[in-house]
């Protein structure tokens, strides 16, 4: 055999081992978190309609749940995954808001991800959260859910018709935290799991929450009012530790990708049926709206959402490129739209 195709045939089993040797060293199972509790409406959401949905379509990746916040407290996790403790996390930005504020835009948009992907923002947040968490962006999703303010006092209104909550002391995370300051409330930083007693004992009268998980964690039975219109969506995301991403062939990358968009959606069909349920439990236990109409309701839910667009635009150098792709306005809640739509 001639030198030259001596080196040729070299080069090419070198390169069919190295497929091979990668193809084997690939991972064949990621190991996956949730920063919420198992019990968790939301994150029973991701276990149903993603984690499950990997596992049972038999494709070239399998999903192992590893738990939830008895894993790590939820503030550590995207930490954790940057260390290759997991692989995978499905975890609320606000958790990790002081690393990654760009979590800040999730909360306060009102286009969803199938739009960030088109007009560009989404290629944005995946360099965002690759700069700043150390992860890769897979997913957005329960995207749909909202929140609202839930009190044991009827608050006081301003001659705009706006809640004003001057003087009470209110359980918020940096979720609620601008909001219900803007509205002249204190707030507290206390654990979900001791929101309960901290209503009994009036440590506060009121709190932010999902539209969902409320009835999980008993709230309903305590709860005396509940003001709408709902507000934000949550900053729900689900992120990959890089070198786990990198040790995928194609095939599974574009796999777990696919399933992800779905995954989007379906989340939100998933956790809709499941408020609807809570919302008649809710109101079976005696919890009463404050429904703010016309330009109270307006007026309510542009200070909620300037406060958080300020909020980025303080802590973040992608504010700029980031509010006019993911904010429009005077576009309806998508909370109100998939409302309907899922109701019809």
């Amino acid at each position: 055999m001639k030198p030259l195709k001596i080196f040729a045939a070299i080069g090419a089993a070198s390169l069919a081992l190295a497929a091979a040797m990668s193809t084997a060293s690939a991972k064949e199972e990621l190991g996956a978190v949730t920063a919420l509790q198992r019990t968790n409406t939301i994150a029973q959401a991701f276990i149903e309609t993603y984690l499950k949905a990997i596992n049972a379509a038999n494709g070239p990746v399998k999903i192992k749940y590893v738990g939830g916040q008895e894993v790590v407290p939820p503030r550590k996790a995207v930490n954790a995954l940057k260390r290759g403790q997991f692989d995978m996390l499905s975890c609320p930005t606000a958790y990790y808001i002081g690393t990654v504020p760009e979590g800040y835009a999730l909360l306060a948009a009102n286009q969803g991800p199938r739009a960030l992907r088109a007009n560009g923002a989404w290629e944005i947040l995946e360099e965002v959260y690759m700069k700043k968490a150390g992860a890769h962006l897979l997913a957005w999703g329960e995207n749909m859910t909202s929140y609202n303010t839930y009190m044991m006092v009827m608050p006081k209104f301003r001659a705009d018709g706006v809640p004003d909550l001057t003087g009470l002391k209110m359980r918020a995370t940096g979720t609620y935290r601008p909001l219900f300051r803007a509205l002249g409330a204190s707030t507290i930083n206390i654990k979900s799991s001791e929101i309960f007693t901290a209503l009994q004992r009036g440590t506060v009268v009121g709190f932010g929450w999902p539209d969902v998980a409320v009835v999980a964690l008993g709230l309903h039975k305590i709860v005396k009012y509940r003001i709408t219109p709902n507000y934000y969506q949550t900053n729900q995301v689900l992120t990959v530790n890089p070198k786990a991403w990198k040790s995928l062939t194609k095939e599974q990358q574009t796999f777990l990708e696919k399933q992800a968009l779905v995954y989007e959606t379906e989340s939100v069909k998933w956790l809709e049926v499941r408020r609807a349920k809570e919302e008649k439990e809710m109101l079976a236990a005696g919890v009463k709206d404050i429904a703010l109409e016309g330009d109270a309701a307006a007026r309510y839910l542009d200070i909620a959402h300037q406060v958080i667009w300020k909020e980025l635009k303080e802590r973040s150098e992608y504010h700029d490129k980031l509010k006019p792709l993911m904010y429009v306005p005077g576009k309806p809640n998508r909370q109100v739209e998939i409302g309907r739509a899922l109701r019809q």
